[in-house]
């Protein structure tokens, strides 16, 4: 049994919002290592497409987000 499109989108959006957290949480400490604001953003962003990338690509390989074949 697939999942429907509701537990698809709430997927994506747990995807997106850890993965602001793991954003955050590196601008910080990158900010905190050397002080330079736009290092930590630089930081921040690459933490950011790296989980997220993580994170679909391991829900899609688990098949979590397939559409639904209508069976």
């Amino acid at each position: 049994m697939r999942p429907g499109l509701s537990v698809r989108i709430l997927l994506v959006a747990l995807a997106t919002t850890l993965s602001l957290l793991v954003a955050v949480i590196a601008s910080v400490l990158s900010w905190a290592a050397d002080g330079s604001i736009p290092r930590a953003l630089l930081y921040g962003g690459g933490a950011f497409v790296v989980w997220m990338t993580l994170s679909i690509s391991l829900c899609s390989a688990l098949g979590m987000l397939d559409k639904d074949s209508g069976q």
